[in-house]
């Protein structure tokens, strides 16, 4: 058999199926070859919606390229087990198989890394909420505001995922020290990002411990649920580790500037109505309004990062991967010109 990673993307998908609908029928009860799969995305994940007949669907995440340890991933499940616990932000709750374990390691022929399979309850609701919507702005500020909270007010001893700060997403990042990333963002685009990362590690390294804790990781648009009771869930909780609490909210700025920008105030409105719900439940982190941008530049790096390392072996991304890390890239260097970074709010905006 070829090697995994040379299958055409679909063939990899095939591959992927059959075995969660094994898996499914072996470690959790359910009758893989009779549940209805409908695939949700295959970037480092392979993410289904899960229907058995006549029950309510689960979502399964195959990790097959990179993926978090099963001990950071452990720790990812408990941190959704006590959030679903507490009431204060709906989230998937985790499933576990048979014999009690969070996830289940996965044997993919012919494939060099390792890969493990987690369920989870499905969330229902509709994705990327309205943002315009009335309330909706609010109520996605105060779901960011609870997951800190929780963080801030929950222990979770031995919490096991990544550290997001300057070092590791820009100093350490694959974007900066991989020669293949280096080849995606061409000689200007490399320069320009180990400028950034000169110029605005001094301001991520600030704020104290209040400021820091548990962090979703990747607060998109995109990972948020308009719930159809009312409020806001959360959903892919696969980058969470702990960090500052303003790169989360510079991740769900940043992901509606990009589609509302265009239109005169949208965005300035939604970050108002966002912030203003952020802080019903609890306060900004310490000079908030001074340090967003540089955490709006750190959310791209991420990107960057995530970018240049799935390009290659994923035919997704590869679609569209290009285009983003030539426009991160052009609004890198216009900010190195002194422009303000897209998203950047001013100070009485806050």
């Amino acid at each position: 058999m070829p090697s995994f990673s040379r299958l055409p993307h679909t063939q990899q998908l095939d591959l992927l199926e059959g075995l969660t609908r094994a898996a499914l029928t072996k470690h959790y009860g359910l009758d893989g070859a009779a549940v209805r799969m409908e695939v949700q995305q295959y970037e480092d994940n392979a993410v289904w919606r899960i229907t058995p007949p006549g029950r309510s669907s689960f979502v399964a995440r195959l990790s097959v390229r990179d993926g978090r340890p099963a001990q950071q991933q452990r720790s990812e499940m408990r941190w959704l087990e006590s959030l679903a616990a507490s009431r204060t932000v709906a989230v998937p709750e985790p499933v576990t198989t048979t014999g009690g374990h969070y996830v289940v390691p996965i044997d993919v022929p012919a494939h060099d890394e390792p890969a493990t399979l987690a369920l989870l309850h499905w969330l229902p609701g509709t994705a990327e909420p309205p943002y315009r919507q009335p309330g909706v702005a609010q109520e996605m500020g105060r779901a960011a505001a609870h997951l800190h909270e929780h963080a801030a007010t929950v222990p979770l001893p031995d919490f096991d995922r990544p550290v997001w700060n300057a070092e590791t997403i820009l100093l350490k990042g694959y974007a900066l020290v991989d020669p293949a990333a280096q080849e995606q963002l061409g000689a200007e685009g490399t320069a320009a990002l180990r400028k950034i990362a000169e110029l605005i590690t001094p301001a991520l390294q600030e704020g104290g411990q209040e400021d820091r804790g548990r962090i979703h990781g990747d607060l998109h648009r995109e990972n948020m649920i308009a719930m159809s009771g009312g409020g806001i869930g959360v959903i892919d909780f696969d980058d969470c580790g702990t960090g500052h609490y303003l790169l989360d909210i510079a991740t769900a700025l940043s992901s509606v500037h990009r589609i509302a920008h265009k239109e005169e105030g949208a965005y300035e409105e939604f970050a108002h109505t966002f912030l203003a719900g952020y802080t019903q439940v609890r306060p900004l982190p310490t000079n908030s309004a001074r340090l967003l941008e540089p955490y709006l530049l750190l959310r791209d790096s991420f990107i960057l990062n995530f970018v240049t390392a799935a390009a290659p072996v994923n035919a997704d991304v590869a679609s569209w991967g290009p285009r983003r890390i030539a426009g991160i890239v052009a609004h890198m260097q216009a900010y190195l010109d002194g422009h303000p970074y897209p998203g950047t709010l001013a100070p009485e905006q806050f």
